[in-house]
């Protein structure tokens, strides 16, 4: 029989979710936000996810009580707030035990960038990103790693031009991604964003964490870089595509092996924008 919670325990979880601080990881795939979940982990104040269910429960919800329709009219906005905050902090509570903290990451949160402003108004934004041509690069690894199953990731009928074209589309993982982060770095947010480059992290991994500590104003802490780990395997057997999220140490920097030809990887390496963009975000690049 499922043990009732008590008043006490609702009462503890509601004083846990006012004093906790929310930030979110986001930007481009394969660019380090997993790593970097891992490391952020290692900090006893830090809960921080990998993949997270918490975007698409608050998007589902928030687009339910936007509709015309009998749910929307029996809420006002701050029974719609409520419900809002709500659903990060339930799906952070379990693991996050007293840490005051939570990095929550999910790319797609750029969408909701508004509404999490106004909802946390201390949140800052972590936005990961790579030039673009190694992004595609670590994707065909990606692929070629498990060529006995059909990932989710890819089409099971295409060149390799038709799969890189198919992922910069303004409908494609990488493509789309890149167009959010623009939007987001040009918009009125972009002094909330930490544009975090993943060979700067992976080459300067200490002073990018006190570079991250510093942006959303918490004291610095000393990492192990040696020994971390992180693996998603539930969310990565639903992709399809086992060890797309499992990393481990040693963080050292890696030689950019490129599977792209060097007529597409050309192509694609001069689109990293964040470089020349004129923004109000924090840049930590190499």
């Amino acid at each position: 029989m499922r043990k009732a919670v008590s008043r006490s325990q609702v009462t503890n979880l509601e004083s846990l979710a006012q004093s906790t601080r929310v930030h979110f990881i986001v930007g481009l795939p394969r660019s380090g936000s997993t790593m970097l979940a891992a490391l952020l982990n290692q900090n006893p104040r830090v809960c921080a996810t990998g993949p997270s269910a918490a975007y698409h429960l608050f998007s589902n919800l928030y687009t339910a009580m936007s509709e015309e329709g009998e749910t929307a009219s029996l809420l006002d906005d701050a029974q719609r707030a409520s419900v809002l905050k709500a659903v990060i902090h339930a799906v952070h509570n379990p693991k996050q035990g007293t840490k005051p903290v939570v990095f929550d990451t999910n790319r797609k949160w750029l969408f909701r960038i508004d509404q999490l402003v106004e909802l946390f108004p201390l949140c800052q934004f972590i936005v990961c990103v790579r030039n673009p041509a190694q992004i595609l690069s670590s994707l065909e690894k990606t692929r070629r790693a498990s060529v006995l199953r059909q990932s989710r990731l890819f089409h099971s009928h295409e060149s390799l031009e038709q799969r890189v074209l198919r992922l910069m589309a303004a409908d494609g993982m990488v493509g789309s991604s890149m167009m959010l982060v623009r939007d987001v770095l040009e918009g009125p947010h972009a002094e909330r964003c930490l544009v975090l480059d993943y060979e700067r992290l992976a080459q300067q991994p200490a002073g990018t964490m006190q570079a991250l500590y510093r942006f959303v104003r918490e004291p610095e802490f000393g990492h192990d870089f040696e020994d971390f780990s992180f693996d998603a395997p539930e969310f990565d057997a639903f992709l399809n595509t086992p060890g797309l999220h499992k990393i481990e140490g040693p963080l050292r920097p890696r030689g950019n092996e490129m599977l792209l030809p060097p007529q597409i990887a050309q192509k694609y390496e001069s689109q990293a924008f964040w470089r020349d963009i004129s923004s109000p975000a924090k840049m930590v690049l190499p």
